[in-house]
């Protein structure tokens, strides 16, 4: 009686293949940020906006909620199961990273700036679930 070994298995391959494919989400979430970050500076230089001031520090924040939006919407959408606890896990990760960077660069940045990098933490990643998730079940 082979067939319970090869059932059990199927079962085990596909256990890992959803470990495998939240590993990769979140490793690809962890890529796209500082990517599209990178995007957004490599086209400021393109357009010639001007370093420094509160108008590039708003074109800036656009960039990290961009990036923000990008990393949900892929650790989202690779995921192969549980889409919502894979966004409140990585809602976690910002949030300790912000609250982190928050600190850290509080003297460096206007507050509104910092703050703002925080406080938009939330949106950044009911946005990227939603267009990676959210719309399909509506």
């Amino acid at each position: 009686m082979a067939l319970p070994f090869i059932t059990q298995g199927f079962r085990m391959a596909r256990r890992f293949s959803v470990v495998l494919r939240s590993v990769l989400a979140l490793a690809l979430a962890a890529v796209a940020v500082p990517m599209v970050n990178l995007a957004g500076g490599e086209l400021a230089d393109l357009l010639r906006l001007l370093r420094g001031g509160d108008a590039r520090l708003a074109y800036d924040l656009l960039w990290v909620f961009l990036a923000g939006v990008a990393g949900s919407a892929l650790m989202v959408g690779v995921a192969a199961v549980a889409k919502t606890a894979h966004a409140w896990v990585l809602f976690a990760l910002y949030l300790a990273l912000g609250l982190y960077v928050t600190v850290m660069a509080w003297d460096d940045f206007p507050r509104w700036f910092t703050l703002a990098c925080l406080l938009t933490l939330p949106l950044q990643v009911w946005l990227g679930w939603w267009l990676a998730w959210g719309r399909r079940r509506a």
